[in-house]
This record gives C-alpha cells, structure tokens and sequence, in this order.
C-alpha cells in the first residue's frame, strides 16, 4: 500500500518494517442487533445502509435532527447485526439515540468494545497482509469485512480509512490475543504505539471523533463527503441541513491539514489568523524534524491549499 505522493514527503516512520502494528484499545465497536437494524440505522446516518451488502461496510456519520453529528466511524453489515467501529467512546451516547428513535421495532444496540482484542495494520507494505490473508478492498466508498485464518478463531478484519486507503484492523476475542499476535509475528511487523498512530492519521487527513469533531460540527465540516455521505438516499434524521449545505454550497469551514513552521508544542484549539483575523483554529497535532503537521478547521477564505495564516506568531500554509 503505497502513501500519496503528498504524504510521503513526511518522515514519521517508527520502524524499518515492512508495515505497523499497533495497539488500538480505545476504540467504539458497537453491535445494533435484530430484524430492523439497517432501517433503524439507515434513518439515523448519512450513508445509504440499503445499498450496503452484508459483508460490506462503509464510512458514515450518525447525526441528530439539526444536523449535527453525534457519531461518526465506519459501519458494517453482518447477516445477524450491524456495527459500528470508532474513535474513542461513542457507544454510550449512540446507544441511547438509537433506543430514543427505535419505538416498536426490533433493534437493540449492544457496547461489545471491551470484548475485542484490536490490532490496526498499517504501513506501505501491509498489503502482505492481505496477500496471505487474502484481503481485498471495497470498491469505494463501501469497505471489506473478511474472516481471518483459522489458527484465530473468530478473527473478522476489517477495512478502515484511517492512515490509507486500506488499513485492516483486526478484531479478535481477547481470549484468542496470543494465538492473534503469533500469527502477525510471522510478518515480522514493526510495533508502534498510539501516538504514532495518530502521526499518521493526522498526515492522511482523517478526523478522530472527540478530537477532530464532536456533536457541535455539521457532517461537511469533516470534509468526508465522498466517503460517507450520500445525497440521494432519500430523508433521514437531520438529511435537511446536509442537503441544503449541498445546494448552497455554504459550509463555512472544513477540516484542512495545516503545515506550522514551528516544533514547539501547540495546544488543540489555538487559533489560526490572518491580518489579525481568526480564519481557523488546530485540532490535533504532530510534531516533525522542523516544523509542525496539524489537522485544523480553515474559514472560507483559507479552504485552498497554498492558504496562508499565523498560529502563535509562527508560519501556517493549507497542505493540498
């Protein structure tokens, strides 16, 4: 799996490995169990659940009735359950909207995240993975979901966008972790810690849910649109405010890399300006050899890469 030409040009490899495990433990992996899961769901997120095959998965946001987003991780179909896999932990509040939308129905979200062992494998080779495991992407936007060897019993590996295009995490009962790990042994994996992951994810521009955007942001903020909103799947809760952001075209910031040109430590919310204008503020940051990679919301007026502004007196350019 090769990186964007974009991404390549930063140096925050931890290994001379082939590819990178790591260490997930704070994840959401949230389980919407009965016969109306998908119809409960697909009235709840802005991806078409209808169009998603079992076996099949895809980015999305769950969202509440103005629009704004509650949730947002990658969903999955299983012929018995949906789930739902995230940032940090999600499972409280979106179990609770679940069970206030759900009346008769039957669908009942169940929090499993403490019940899995989870392994992210990235890395620019970690399509040896899917070679020996015989992993094969989604056609986009929809995600695979895959059972692994044998030798792991109940082993699903899943497809996420985190740090590329097709990271796989692993998901194993915690019961079955040593029998997970030695069968990644064989690969002769580089481990790396959260942090690093996060290095990463920052570099690929993707947003972590309570660090990046929370229930005050509007899906389009997130600039995932391609990847997780569908604007022809018809009404869902909070679908008016999506749709008439599409047609105006009036989102007034969106979630941008930023490159500071400074390695001192800049804290999340310190704001971006431009001739004493704020024009944006930084969500989640990584420090490099030289200067500073950074997620960030950017106003209108900086949505183009090449943008310009300060942030804390230090040089700040709007990455492509």
């Amino acid at each position: 799996m090769a990186k964007p030409k974009w991404l390549a040009m930063f140096n925050i490899s931890p290994t001379c490995s082939d590819a990178v495990l790591y260490l997930l433990p704070d994840l959401t992996v949230l389980d919407i169990i009965g016969a109306d899961a998908v119809q409960i769901l697909n009235n709840l997120c802005t991806a078409d659940l209808k169009l998603l095959p079992s076996g099949g998965g895809v980015e999305t946001f769950v969202t509440e009735v103005r629009g704004r987003t509650l949730g947002h991780g990658c969903l999955y179909s299983a012929p018995d359950r949906l789930r739902i896999i995230g940032a940090g932990d999600q499972a409280e509040t979106l179990s609770a909207h679940i069970d206030r939308y759900t009346i008769r129905e039957d669908a009942q979200p169940e929090d499993v995240s403490e019940a899995f062992c989870k392994i992210l494998i990235s890395g620019k080779d970690a399509d040896r993975l899917a070679q020996r495991w015989g992993l094969s992407p989604g056609s986009p936007p929809h995600l695979s979901v895959t059972a692994g060897p044998q030798s792991v019993a109940d082993l699903m590996v899943y497809q996420v966008p985190w740090t590329g295009p097709a990271d796989w995490l692993c998901l194993a009962p915690a019961a079955v972790r040593e029998a997970l790990l030695a069968e990644l042994a064989e690969l002769e994996m580089g481990e790396a810690d959260a942090l690093d992951f996060h290095a990463h994810r920052i570099a690929a521009g993707f947003p972590w849910y309570g660090v990046d955007l929370d229930h005050t942001n509007l899906p389009q903020e997130a600039d995932r649109n391609d990847a997780a909103i569908s604007f022809t799947k018809g009404c869902y809760l909070g679908q008016e405010t999506v749709a008439r952001l599409d047609a105006l075209g009036q989102v007034q910031k969106k979630l941008v890399r930023w490159q500071v040109q400074t390695t001192a430590p800049i804290a999340a919310g310190t704001a971006l300006t431009q001739d004493g204008k704020n024009v944006g503020k930084i969500t989640s940051t990584v420090t490099l050899d030289d200067h500073t990679l950074a997620l960030g919301y950017a106003r209108r007026s900086h949505f183009d890469a090449g943008s310009h502004a300060e942030c804390d007196g230090a040089a700040a350019i709007v990455l492509p």
